[in-house]
């Protein structure tokens, strides 16, 4: 009974997690995990973490792969939670086409009672949203700063025009 009821608890949680060996192979995801993964469980349970969720090649610099096993390496290596930074990792979704999504992951180890690492836990919170809102009022930041830019530069050489011109006025006229 309690297996069942831990196994809904899991399954039913409304944060997503993600289950995997020690060596990164998935062991099974949650239905928020997969929800916002847009993915299948059959598609991933087996499956070597970074084969399952590479990093998008159309992303030059595309680093998530390369930062989520250093954060999942060191859980493992430090028994410890390990919070990352938000982190750029794109998706595939059922079309197969990749899908911009930023994410919050926490990694931790789960430890028998000899402190020995058994499974990775991976939870992450979508937080697209909020980073497309950043990403825009940056990019509107950066337009109006050169907007800005640009009418000071105007205004300069208007007012260098203007001197010109009035000293124009000033010299006499000759034929």
């Amino acid at each position: 009974m309690a297996q069942l009821v831990y196994r809904e608890v899991y399954s039913r949680a409304p944060t997503p997690f993600l289950l995997m060996t020690p060596e990164f192979e998935i062991i099974d995801a949650n239905d928020a995990y997969l929800a916002a993964t847009m993915r299948q469980r059959d598609s991933l349970a087996g499956r070597d973490m970074f084969q399952a969720f590479p990093d998008n090649p159309a992303v030059p610099g595309a680093d998530g792969v390369a930062n989520l096993k250093q954060s999942l390496t060191t859980a493992r290596a430090s028994a410890s939670r390990q919070v990352m930074k938000v982190q750029r990792y794109d998706v595939i979704d059922p079309e197969g086409q990749w899908k911009k999504r930023y994410w919050r992951p926490v990694n931790w180890p789960v430890l028998d009672k000899a402190g020995t690492v058994l499974a990775l836990v991976h939870h992450v919170m979508d937080v697209t949203s909020e980073a497309l809102v950043r990403e825009r009022v940056e990019w509107t930041d950066i337009l109006f700063r050169r907007a800005d830019a640009a009418c000071e530069q105007s205004r300069l050489l208007r007012e260098e025009t203007r001197q010109r011109l009035e000293r124009l006025r000033r010299r006499p006229y000759t034929s």
